[in-house]
C-alpha cells in the first residue's frame, strides 16, 4: 500500500517536459546588396531634388546634368517656346538663337492656341511670350506645369489680354475678394483672375504684378537708352556675368513685387528719374491720371521653389537681334549673349 501512495504522489507532480523553440538563423546581411539600395534610395532623392529645382543638376558633379538629362530627355533638356498672335517677343527668332552653335538646343516652337498640359510636360523648359491675349484657362495650365516641377519663363506683356471669348469683366479679381477690408471696385490686376469661385492668381506665381508696357505710356524711339540694369547679386544664375549699369535700350513691362509671394529680383531697371506717365484707358487695372510709377523697376524676378518661374519685362533675345544700336566705338552691334545664356543655361543647369 504504502509503495502504491508514493507512485501516486509522484504520477500526480510529474508533468511533461517542454523545450524552447527552436529560433531561425539570422541571415547574413549582404553588404553589396546594402550598399546598393542605399544609392538607389540617394539617386531617387537626388532625382526628386534636381526635379524641383532645390539643387542643381551639376550639385554633385559636372557631368550631373549630362546624367539627369539623358534619363528625362534622352540627351540635351528639351525648350518649347509658346507664342500666340500679339504681344512682346520674337519667338522664331528665340528658337534660332537657340538652336544656333552657340547652344545647340533642343528648341520647338508652338501656337498657343494648340498647346496642351500633357504637352508641356513633355519639356523641361517652356518660355512664354507674344502671347498677350490669353484665356484663364490656359493660364491655370502654365501654372499647373510649373506646379509639377517644369521650369518656366515668363517674358513681358503675356498674359495679360483676356481671350476673345471672356469679354466678362468679372473673370478678373477685385482687391477685396482677396483681401478683407480692401476695395471691392478696384482690380488686382489681369493677371488675377477668377475661374467660378476660384482663383487664378499668376501673378502670385511670377511674384510680379502688371502695371503696363512702357511703350503704351510713353512715346519710345528706337535705338535710344532707356535707362540701365543693375543685379543685386551680379554672382545668380540669371545675372552671372553681366556688368551693372548695362545700357537699356527697347520696351519692357512695367511689373511691381508681389509681397504676398515668394520672390527675388535678379535684373532692375534704373530709370534714372521718376516715371511720370498716364495710362490708356484700357488699363482697367490703373486710375486713367498722370502718376507716378518709380524710378527701379524689377525686369528679372525668379520665383517658386528653387526659382523654377522666370520673369522678363523684355524679351531676352531683343539683346542680341539687329534692333539693338550700333558701338560707336567699336563699329559693331551691341550684343549682350549673357542674357540669353543665363536664361538658358541659369534655369536648366544651375
Amino acid at each position: 500500500m504504502m509503495r502504491q501512495k508514493a507512485f501516486f504522489i509522484t504520477s500526480a507532480f510529474t508533468f511533461p517536459m517542454t523545450y524552447p523553440a527552436a529560433v531561425p538563423e539570422k541571415p547574413k546581411e549582404n553588404p553589396v546588396l546594402m550598399l546598393a539600395i542605399l544609392l538607389a534610395l540617394l539617386a531617387g532623392l537626388s532625382f526628386v531634388l534636381v526635379h524641383f529645382n532645390i539643387i542643381s543638376c551639376g550639385f554633385y558633379s559636372e557631368v550631373g546634368c549630362d546624367m539627369y538629362y539623358s534619363i528625362i530627355a534622352g540627351g540635351k533638356p528639351k525648350v518649347l517656346i509658346v507664342y500666340g498672335e500679339e504681344g512682346m517677343g520674337d519667338p522664331q527668332f528665340l528658337a534660332e538663337v537657340l538652336k544656333g552653335t552657340r547652344f545647340d538646343a533642343k528648341a520647338n516652337i508652338r501656337e498657343l492656341s494648340l498647346t496642351t498640359l500633357p504637352l508641356l510636360t513633355e519639356y523641361q523648359l517652356v518660355v512664354v511670350e507674344r502671347a498677350r491675349r490669353m484665356s484663364t484657362s490656359q493660364i491655370k495650365m502654365f501654372q499647373e506645369y510649373a506646379g509639377r516641377g517644369g521650369r518656366l519663363v515668363w517674358v513681358g506683356d503675356a498674359g495679360t489680354l483676356p481671350a476673345d471669348g471672356e469679354t466678362d469683366m468679372n473673370i478678373f479679381l477685385l482687391k477685396g475678394e482677396r483681401k478683407t477690408g480692401a476695395s471691392r471696385s478696384e482690380y488686382l490686376g489681369p493677371w488675377a483672375r477668377k475661374q467660378g469661385d476660384k482663383q487664378v492668381s499668376l501673378d502670385y506665381t511670377l511674384g510680379v504684378r502688371f502695371r503696363g508696357n512702357y511703350c503704351e505710356m510713353v512715346q519710345c524711339t528706337n535705338g535710344v537708352q532707356v535707362g540701365n540694369l543693375d543685379f543685386p547679386d551680379p554672382s545668380s544664375r540669371l545675372a552671372n556675368g553681366l556688368s551693372q549699369g548695362l545700357a537699356f535700350y527697347g520696351d519692357f513691362s512695367i511689373v511691381e513685387l508681389n509681397d504676398s509671394s515668394y520672390q527675388k529680383s535678379m535684373g532692375i531697371l534704373d530709370y534714372g528719374t521718376n516715371l511720370i506717365a498716364t495710362p490708356p484707358s484700357s488699363y482697367f487695372w490703373l486710375k486713367t491720371e498722370k502718376q507716378g510709377f518709380g524710378k527701379n523697376f524689377p525686369v528679372i524676378v525668379a520665383t517658386g521653389f528653387g526659382g523654377r518661374v522666370a520673369y522678363y519685362a523684355f524679351p531676352p533675345e531683343f539683346f542680341v537681334s539687329e534692333k539693338m544700336p550700333m558701338d560707336r566705338k567699336t563699329g559693331e552691334r551691341v550684343a549682350y549673349w549673357a542674357l540669353i545664356e543665363n536664361m538658358y543655361y541659369g534655369m536648366l543647369y544651375k
